[in-house]
């Protein structure tokens, strides 16, 4: 079992979409695959027209008061939610005491059935990030391909290592950072890129999210991009994705 946490502090950056469409990804490819929403907006169950106030399923904020047996919501044969509500808000400034309470969870095999885990967070940098960074084997930074995010980058990497360092017995992995949104023909990209290369090497996915209106135009009919349009150059990017994340944590598998 892999877990991965989405995190930035800004918002608008791709952390939802790109959540839910990995995990789309990876489910479609067999894995069995949990998304688990730290986010008190709950954008993940919206994206995906699942009911985040449901008392049918469990919801994050159990997961952080300590349940024994997780009930996620059935999304497909392979895709699960654990939704989060604005309940959840109230641990965004409580801090980890004695270590993550996820991450117990998931030692205590409370999460053992499946292959992937991703988690989406707040865009803060909050005990609710902490969680997830805690509980987590991989965490990714996703970014807008623009200037002044170079220092939001900074920011959400010096969380991580603040996190990591205060939380006792966790060692989650940097995978690196995605450029979402990218427009190749803007003027700046090309500085930006280079910039962005020279300060993170490897550190930097190869692969990257175009600005696409398909992305932005798949949530409103309840989709995710790999099942919005079969051709498309969004699909195809996020397969290219999921890729070069299975060869970063150590898989031999290929996405079809």
């Amino acid at each position: 079992m892999k877990t991965i946490s989405i995190i930035c502090q800004k918002g608008g950056v791709g952390k939802t979409t790109t959540v839910v469409n990995l995990s789309s990804i990876f489910s479609k490819n067999g894995y069995k695959t949990l998304i688990i929403d730290l986010d008190p907006q709950g954008n993940v169950s919206t994206y995906l027209n699942f009911d985040k106030n449901t008392n049918e399923a469990t919801n994050s904020m159990q997961l952080l008061e300590g349940i024994t047996e997780l009930k996620p919501g059935e999304l497909t044969e392979k895709l699960s939610i654990v939704p989060s509500n604005k309940e959840i808000a109230s641990y965004n400034q409580e801090k980890i005491i004695g270590g993550s309470k996820i991450r117990k969870l998931k030692q205590d095999g409370v999460f053992s059935n499946y292959d992937y885990i991703f988690i989406d967070t707040p865009p803060t940098m909050s005990s609710l990030v902490q969680e997830g960074i805690a509980a987590s084997d991989y965490y990714l930074i996703p970014t807008k391909p623009e200037f002044l995010a170079v220092e939001g980058v900074a920011q959400a990497m010096n969380f991580a290592k603040t996190t990591l360092k205060n939380i006792p017995n966790i060692n989650t992995v940097f995978l690196g950072v995605l450029l979402n949104q990218v427009e190749v023909k803007r003027s700046s990209y090309g500085e930006f890129l280079n910039e962005l290369e020279y300060l993170l090497g490897d550190r930097l996915f190869e692969s990257k999210i175009s600005h696409l209106t398909e992305i932005a135009d798949s949530p409103f009919y309840g989709k995710t991009v790999i099942d919005f349009n079969d051709e498309s150059k969004a699909k195809i990017e996020f397969n290219k994705l999921a890729e070069e994340i299975i060869e970063k944590v150590g898989g031999n598998e290929k996405i079809s």
